[in-house]
């Protein structure tokens, strides 16, 4: 009997034969006899990995040597993998590698140039001449000898294996690989290669794999091994997705990987990933009628010319794929789809999963196979870039100058927009901008557009007539109908709604600015020290970082809850509701010196403007510094419930903010040990989206009376509706509605569609990540620090509360008509209209916190991160109405 391979792969012993193997296997439930899955996985092994007309250099290690095992036999650790990039980069002069970025857990990214050791000389002539293709003054002609350039993306998704180890025969090839094709495949090209994009994940996803993996491979998919620990290995250190990066530039590592696509701007940017096991191959192109207008349709026809190469090899080995079905392009911030609006031919390439051997519907998928298609696709991706270079050079200059006739057609001429209260989100807004090579101004005199008011060098101004034109209406954009209602991601991310900026359209009108480069952090001047107290405004948004900070050391901040005016160092001041005010006096024992150097610590390091108070007198009547309408304020002490059931994403965001913008410390716990937690020791419960079912009994029974006794809940979307059903509802309204629902669909016969109508219509019933207008009580302490009532959030659930019997608890109500930006039917936006997205409510000497949205998402919605905060400052500076007598 054969051994299939597996002997020889996992270095069994000789004596170890099928025989054996297969009776382990059925003690362990893997093998039943030979069946066409181990028959496939046979013939994956017997394919030759390395092509086998292609002779290799002896003197560039194989992966195996630096890795310590063969390919496919376990996920190469990160750091070994970095050391192997790096040694061929030291060995070859085909190669070279820089670091372009870290990650949070300061692992590097990599990054290597390959080309000829002729083309390495003159790199950096190679790339202004490719850059100044797009420019106004391009060249009339395109050089013979100008490269194209070729970028492969690895490991955005660390749990997505196949797409990290792949970069490593692809290194190896390209490094190693003799005779007359390579050599003109590396004249005509400059191929930057990125792994692992994601390398906290990836180490996360290895250091599982590594744990279960074992000598005799069990392929069941319940299988320990193939089902990987909460939060597993997609995301990053705060689990964020950061294929969804691209655009929003809230971490380090796309912050570093963008700005190396900007500096080379690549012909073609392939991306590599994984998808469900139960699926065949997939590439680009997408779905025809998902994709974003924006994105040129020459792009899409030389897409799918690009993927001729990768249809060619598959098919000739037989291989099943699919593409323009399940994918788009439409949503700007993916790797495969933001190079398309910056005149890049970007291809997804997707396969079904295997960290090991699993079962599929297609027979055993085999983790070395998978690396070997990736690697096998991504040289058909080089081969596709020297092949049709002519076509995709000359497509870079046309898009440079059709992208300026269409900025020069548009009526929109730029887009103006302010926060004269945040410097911090203008700051956040500009250092966006400028990530993505967008030239801002500052106005330098005032102007008004419909009917606002942007007062000058407060207010900026991105002109739409610039090369980032495409990109700038993609960022500023509003689009609410589309060809196709599906959406494989969000449908609406307008950066001024996000960030809760004041702005407008500009059209025809001539604003006089200054141009801005790179934006710095703000500092706020050092107050004078002061007599009786301190004040700073909860406008900015790192005024909570500031509050923290002061709670931490040890000192007693109030915060108002009227507006008022106060004589400063600095003349008369208008102070908001929401300002914090700390005291000079009975501080603890903290002597004035020390209070003043952590007044000084805040102007300077979180941006946070201070005035200092000589006196308690206010020219406000019957509201001094002393007055009963300031309340004190306790430091939060933050329980984040983590853990299976949990949506991660929804839970990283949250640790994100506290952690890593507001330095808060979060305990973070599984929920499935909530009943063994004392949350006496916490002021503040975080329950975000998931499901939530195990929260029921003595558990659901210990979060009510915690609440009663004090503490506060926070709860978004999923968690928003748990908590209301088992805290606030009213069991007999509750037993009422599900009476008469029941009522409902017993006269009501149920309609008949056609099945084949069957995606369409469920569409209707879905909100494809949309931006969604809200009016906010900015009177209600949840609504501090926010100027207008004017407020966006994320939406992608139809979860919404009815009014509440307490007149006072909506804190934002969904509006008519509420669509800003993305998809969500007519019938769905009347459902919500005139409910409540944002609900305080106070229960027993506690208060509950409900966010039917997420006011976190993706760490772009700096708008309402700041309600998010409110709830965990402020949940307590607001109280029950009064019963009437």
């Amino acid at each position: 009997m054969k051994d299939f391979g597996l002997r020889k792969h996992f270095g069994l012993r000789k004596h170890f034969g099928l025989r054996k193997l297969a009776i382990l296997g059925l003690m362990c439930g893997t093998f039943s006899g030979i069946v066409p899955g181990q028959l496939q996985a046979q013939a994956d092994f017997d394919k030759p990995f390395y092509p086998e007309t292609v002779k290799f250099n002896a003197a560039i290690p194989k992966p195996a040597t630096v890795i310590g095992h063969p390919l496919g036999h376990r996920v190469a650790r990160n750091d070994l993998l970095v050391r192997y990039l790096t040694d061929v980069a030291n060995i070859s002069d085909r190669v070279t590698s820089e670091v372009i970025a870290y990650s949070h857990e300061g692992r590097p990214i990599v990054m290597l140039t390959i080309t000829s050791p002729e083309n390495h000389a003159r790199i950096d002539d190679i790339r202004a001449a490719h850059n100044a293709l797009r420019g106004k003054n391009a060249p009339a002609s395109i050089p013979d000898d100008m490269p194209v350039v070729t970028w492969l993306n690895y490991g955005v998704h660390g749990a997505e294996v196949s797409s990290t180890d792949a970069v490593l025969p692809v290194v190896y090839h390209l490094a190693a690989a003799e005779g007359p094709e390579i050599e003109k495949t590396l004249k005509n090209s400059v191929i930057l290669v990125i792994a692992s994009f994601n390398p906290d994940g990836s180490s996360r996803q290895s250091a599982w794999n590594h744990m279960h993996g074992a000598d005799v491979p069990v392929t069941n998919p319940d299988h320990r091994l193939h089902n990987t620990f909460w939060p597993g290995g997609r995301t990053n250190h705060y689990w964020f997705d950061l294929n969804r990066q691209w655009l929003l530039l809230q971490h380090p590592e796309a912050k570093g990987w963008v700005e190396k696509f900007h500096q080379w701007r690549p012909n073609i940017n392939a991306d590599y990933h994984e998808m469900a096991t139960d699926k065949t191959y997939y590439f680009h192109p997408g779905a025809a009628d998902r994709t974003h207008p924006l994105i040129p349709q020459k792009s899409m026809a030389l897409l799918d010319k690009v993927a001729d190469r990768p249809r060619a090899f598959m098919d000739g080995e037989q291989r099943l794929y699919f593409s323009e079905e399940g994918y788009d392009n439409f949503y700007l911030g993916k790797g495969s789809t933001y190079p398309h609006v910056h005149g890049t031919v970007g291809v997804l390439f997707e396969q079904a999963h295997s960290d090991g051997f699993k079962d599929s519907d297609y027979g055993v998928v085999s983790f070395r196979d998978n690396i070997r298609t990736h690697y096998r696709t991504s040289l058909e991706i080089v081969r596709a870039g020297v092949e049709l270079r002519p076509e995709l050079l000359k497509f870079q200059k046309s898009f440079g100058a059709e992208t300026r006739e269409l900025a020069a057609k548009d009526k929109v001429k730029g887009y103006i927009f302010a926060a004269p209260k945040d410097p911090a989100r203008i700051y956040h807004a500009l250092d966006l901008l400028n990530r993505h090579q967008i030239t801002v101004k500052r106005t330098t005199k005032d102007v008004t557009v419909d009917k606002k008011l942007f007062r000058a060098g407060q207010s900026y101004l991105v002109e739409t007539n610039q090369a980032q034109y495409r990109l700038i209406k993609g960022l500023f954009g509003k689009i609410t109908t589309f060809e196709n209602n599906t959406f494989y991601d969000v449908s609406g991310w307008t950066l001024p709604l996000a960030f809760d900026l004041d702005y407008a359209e500009v059209s025809g009108k001539n604003i006089a600015g200054e141009i801005l480069g790179a934006p710095k952090p703000v500092a706020a001047p050092v107050p004078e020290k002061a007599g009786s107290g301190y004040l700073f405004s909860w406008h900015n948004y790192y005024a909570p970082k500031a509050l923290y900070r002061l709670q931490n050391a040890g000192y007693l901040p109030r915060v108002a809850t009227k507006p008022f005016e106060i004589e400063t160092a600095e003349g008369i001041q208008k102070m908001d509701r929401g300002s914090i005010m700390v005291p000079v006096g009975r501080q603890g024992g903290h002597s004035d010196q020390d209070l003043h150097k952590i007044m000084t610590q805040i102007a300077q390091e979180d941006g946070v403007k201070i005035h200092s108070v000589g006196s308690v007198h206010t020219p406000t009547q019957g509201m001094d510094l002393g007055s009963l309408s300031f309340s004190v304020l306790k430091a939060p002490k933050v329980l984040l419930l983590t853990g299976e059931g949990i949506a991660s994403y929804d839970a990283g965001e949250v640790w994100h903010l506290l952690d890593k913008r507001m330095k808060m410390p979060v305990t973070m716990i599984d929920k499935q040990n909530l009943a063994k937690i004392n949350l006496a020791n916490f002021t503040h419960v975080i329950l975000v989206g998931g499901n939530h079912k195990d929260l029921k009994g003595k558990v659901a029974d210990q979060i009510n009376s915690w609440v009663k006794q004090g503490g506060t809940l926070v709860a978004h979307r999923q968690g928003a509706k748990w908590a209301y059903d088992n805290l606030l509802a009213d069991k007999k309204d509750a037993k009422k509605d599900a009476k008469k629902e029941a009522a409902d669909k017993t006269t009501t016969a149920p309609e008949r569609l056609l099945y084949g109508d069957k995606v369409m219509n469920e569409v209707q019933d879905i909100i494809g990540g949309a931006v969604m207008a809200g009016d906010l009580d900015i009177t209600h302490p949840i609504g501090y620090g926010v100027s207008d009532r004017d407020i966006a959030s994320h939406r992608n659930t139809l979860l919404a509360f009815d009014a509440p019997k307490n007149p006072y608890a909506t804190v934002v109500r969904i509006k008519e008509n509420a669509l800003l930006s993305g998809y969500a039917s007519e019938k769905n936006q009347k459902k919500l209209a005139g409910k409540t997205m944002l609900l305080a409510e106070r229960h027993g000497k506690g208060s509950v916190v409900l966010f039917t949205d997420n006011p976190n998402f993706r760490a772009y919605f700096y708008g309402t991160n700041k309600l998010f905060m409110n709830s965990l400052f402020f949940s307590k500076v607001f109280d029950k109405p009064r019963k009437a007598k």
